[in-house]
């Protein structure tokens, strides 16, 4: 066999090897090219709230060019600083790339780093990833109370534990007040402020006159800028009689006896005067004996003999006899 046929015998299969590697890179280009880039951008908004800190993972999904990428899925784990997943979500984005899901951190969370992980996913789009780390260190208190609810009847006293905890190291003054209590409950504390971990003691006072019902008041607890409160509900029933007030009870009903006594008493002599008055007067209607009856009128009046509506009718009823007797 001739040289040149021996060469091109070995440049065939070389040839054809290369041939079919050039195929396969072509075919796995035109696959690869369908997957375009995708990118995600997002950040922790936490706010301090009562119950402990409200956090916000707000974000956007886009392209190469910028441009948003709707209905895009969002995977969402946050891991806590000793290690323990404390919250999983899932959202979407809107038609503006947007996406956004929030958890609440209780007051008792351990302080620390906290990381999200964020891993966006769509069809014809490489999977993105984002992690976010949020700290966790703010010093803080919580207030809880003994009991959630209490019945107290009226004239009673009870008492609960209101309990201040140090979080994170906190060590400040707390001062404790109640608010909207209502009219008839006196609250008292002692003491009325403590540097947490700490307890207080709650004495509730209801009086007598304050009225049946359920109630809901607050205990409230504020060092600075921060305030937590705990909620109790109060049940008022009524209270057994107290004999002071039966007693003035009893003295009210019976005073109003006797001045009704009385008073009727008063107006049958009254009205027996009047009677001797007229019995008296009606024999002689000259014009002596009219004045004479008028001066005795005005006698009674002045002894408070007879009532002001009777002087008044029997006074023009005498003085119109003296302008007849006159006449």
């Amino acid at each position: 066999m001739s040289y040149q046929r021996r060469l091109l015998t070995l440049r065939t299969p070389f040839l054809c090897g290369v041939l079919v590697i050039i195929v396969l890179m072509a075919s796995c280009g035109s696959v690869f090219s369908t997957q375009k880039l995708m990118m995600i951008e997002a950040s922790f908004n936490p706010t301090q709230t009562d119950q402990g800190v409200y956090v916000s993972v707000v974000g956007r999904v886009f392209d190469l060019d910028n441009s948003s990428l709707s209905n895009a899925l969002i995977s969402i784990e946050v891991i806590g600083p000793q290690g323990s997943s404390v919250h999983v979500a899932v959202a979407y984005t809107d038609s503006n790339g947007l996406f956004q899901d929030t958890f609440n951190m209780a007051q008792s969370s351990p302080a620390g780093n906290y990381t999200a992980y964020l891993t966006a996913d769509k069809p014809g789009y490489d999977t993105a990833h984002q992690n976010l780390i949020f700290v966790y260190l703010t010093p803080d208190f919580a207030l809880e109370s003994s009991i959630s609810a209490l019945m107290i009847q009226q004239g009673q006293t009870s008492s609960l534990t209101l309990t201040v905890l140090s979080l994170r190291g906190f060590n400040d003054i707390v001062n404790l007040t109640a608010i909207n209590q209502p009219p008839g409950v006196t609250i008292q504390f002692n003491p009325s402020s403590l540097v947490p971990s700490g307890s207080t003691t709650v004495n509730i006072q209801v009086s007598f006159m304050a009225a049946n019902g359920n109630y809901t008041f607050e205990f409230l607890g504020v060092s600075g800028s921060l305030t937590h409160k705990a909620i109790l509900q109060l049940q008022i029933e009524p209270g057994p009689m107290q004999p002071a007030l039966v007693l003035a009870g009893a003295v009210v009903v019976i005073g109003m006896i006797v001045l009704t006594a009385r008073s009727r008493k008063s107006r049958r002599r009254r009205e027996q005067i009047v009677d001797e008055f007229l019995r008296q007067a009606g024999a002689d209607t000259g014009y002596v004996a009219t004045a004479r009856a008028l001066a005795r009128l005005e006698e009674l009046r002045a002894m408070n003999k007879v009532d002001e509506s009777t002087y008044q009718r029997l006074r023009k009823d005498y003085e119109k006899r003296l302008e007849k007797s006159t006449s």
